[in-house]
């Protein structure tokens, strides 16, 4: 029962955002729906997963936007990597693997911390609820693109 006015609640807070906010916390609101649904957590687990989790989605998404701001000044140049030199080239590696590297240390901070509050079990289906999420975007993304 708690389990199912968890997710009614989840569902009319969804709802509420959607009128108020843009496509970015639409997008937030459809996948904290999704995982709730896939791990079937309970009140208990939700409240102590979804700041953590939250924390890691806010971490690895400004390492993305990091990612993206050195990518977006490496099509600045003139020639793309042909216009740097190779300095400038090893630089740019060099930052580009440091942010994957702390993705990584990131994401196993992630699953260090939820060992602590889920089943292993429950962790591997997070894992796999956020590559399904993917995947289901890239699709409706790929069905506008062939509509249009």
């Amino acid at each position: 029962m708690k389990k199912i006015l968890l997710l009614i609640g989840l569902v009319f807070v969804s709802f509420g955002s959607f009128a108020q906010n843009g496509p970015r916390e639409r997008m937030k609101a459809f996948k904290v729906a999704y995982i709730t649904e896939q791990l079937s957590l309970s009140s208990k687990e939700a409240q102590q997963f979804w700041p953590i989790y939250n924390t890691h989605e806010e971490t690895i998404n400004r390492l993305k936007a990091q990612e993206k701001k050195m990518v977006k000044r490496l099509k600045a140049t003139n020639d793309g990597p042909d216009g740097l030199t190779d300095k400038q080239a090893g630089d740019f590696l060099s930052n580009y693997l440091k942010a994957e590297e702390q993705k990584s240390i990131a994401r196993q901070k992630l699953i260090t911390d939820l060992q602590q509050i889920l089943s292993n079990k429950k962790i591997l289906r997070l894992i796999k609820a956020e590559s399904d999420f993917n995947k289901r975007i890239l699709e409706k993304i790929r069905e506008r693109r062939n509509r249009n």
